[in-house]
């Protein structure tokens, strides 16, 4: 059970790596895996079993956008890219809840450890969480809890943010409050994940 943090810009190339990332981690646990007998009811897995231990969370909240047609084409281009073993959910809400159904599909515990979830991205999941700067504490709060849920979730969770951090300082107050909450994020998923890195040009760089 691995948890990943990748951040990096727009348009960096963290998706993509996020991606290969979790193909990885999840045919590695196949492999590891392949004598493990009676995962699933009714005896050994099959592939279509194994092939629901990899899932992508997308968070992008289409309904808000749907009239922004440069959101609506990225959307569109990264699911024509997207490899087609993950089993897609679309939940910009609460994703401790939308994890524990993919877990709680699986009968067994061994077997649900070996999940890979893959969320892209906790910068969009942000945006529907804080919504107002006067949410800002509910918002933290929020986001603090999901930080303890993944540190302590038995499945293996790769989480994807935009890094703001390096941008200038906005002049409006809810953007300020917005890039400070995704700062807070940022570490708290860093600090709880084994491994972490910042993808720059499409060059993954090893924060820790």
């Amino acid at each position: 059970m691995a948890k990943i943090f990748i951040t990096g810009g727009i348009s960096s190339g963290k998706s993509q790596f996020a991606e290969n990332t979790a193909l990885a981690l999840y045919k590695s646990n196949i492999i590891a895996d392949a004598g493990m007998s009676g995962g699933m009811a009714g005896g050994a897995e099959t592939d279509a079993d194994n092939f629901r231990l990899l899932h992508f969370i997308a968070t992008a909240n289409t309904n808000i956008n749907i009239k922004d047609g440069e959101m609506i084409l990225k959307i569109k281009r990264h699911k024509e890219k997207r490899n087609k073993a993950f089993a897609v959910h679309e939940n910009f809400g609460d994703l401790t809840a939308e994890i524990d159904a993919v877990r709680n599909y699986f009968p067994d515990e061994r077997v649900a450890e070996r999940c890979v979830i893959l969320i892209d991205s906790m910068t969009l999941w942000l945006s529907s969480v804080f919504t107002g700067i006067e949410y800002f504490d509910s918002a933290e709060k929020t986001v603090l809890n999901f930080a303890e849920y993944i540190s302590r979730i038995k499945c293996s969770v790769i989480t994807v943010s935009d890094s703001l951090g390096f941008n200038l300082v906005p002049a409006d107050a809810y953007v300020r409050k917005f890039v400070e909450l995704n700062g807070l994020m940022e570490q708290k998923l860093s600090s709880l994940s084994d491994k972490a890195y910042c993808v720059i040009a499409g060059n993954p760089l090893a924060l820790k």
